[in-house]
């Protein structure tokens, strides 16, 4: 039974590493669901500046997020590319802005049992991939998203 239990504890303490290790000031992670990652479309694309989740390939720096620490567990997501920052715009929808002044536009990473995580607002808006070539939007429900450290 002790060894059990001690078995339980050196698990759960290296899921917690490993979520230490991805989430945390200046950490540089990507997002991504199934076989689609999220990225922030560029100057002259149709929509552009909105986040979409697009097929995994190589991955690019408009897919890598730098997380920025605004306390309390919160980041902002800068975007490794242009610089630019996560907001919730018009309708809904997720892009980027030169700033995330916005309370609503800081984000907490909460890990589940399966080591995927639900990026959550202060006001409890969830960021939801809407499928391939799709934008994501804001949710009222928890979402399960893969997030790895950027391969740099």
């Amino acid at each position: 039974m002790h060894f059990l239990s001690s078995l339980v504890v050196l698990i759960i303490a290296a899921f917690g590493a490993t979520t230490a290790d991805i989430i945390g000031n200046n950490k540089c992670i990507v997002i991504s669901t199934g076989d689609l990652v999220l990225h922030e479309r560029k100057p002259g694309q149709e929509y552009p500046y909105y986040l979409y989740t697009v097929p995994k390939d190589k991955e690019y720096n408009d897919q890598r997020w730098i997380l920025e620490d605004v306390g309390d567990g919160f980041y902002k997501l800068k975007n490794k590319h242009s610089g630019r920052y996560v907001v919730i715009g018009t309708f809904d929808y997720f892009l980027t802005a030169g700033d995330a002044v916005r309370a609503m536009d800081h984000f907490k990473f909460v890990a589940d049992a399966e080591g995927k995580y639900d990026i959550v607002n202060k006001i409890n808006q969830h960021l939801e991939p809407r499928g391939k070539n799709y934008s994501a939007k804001k949710s009222g429900s928890v979402q399960h998203l893969t997030v790895q450290a950027c391969s740099e």
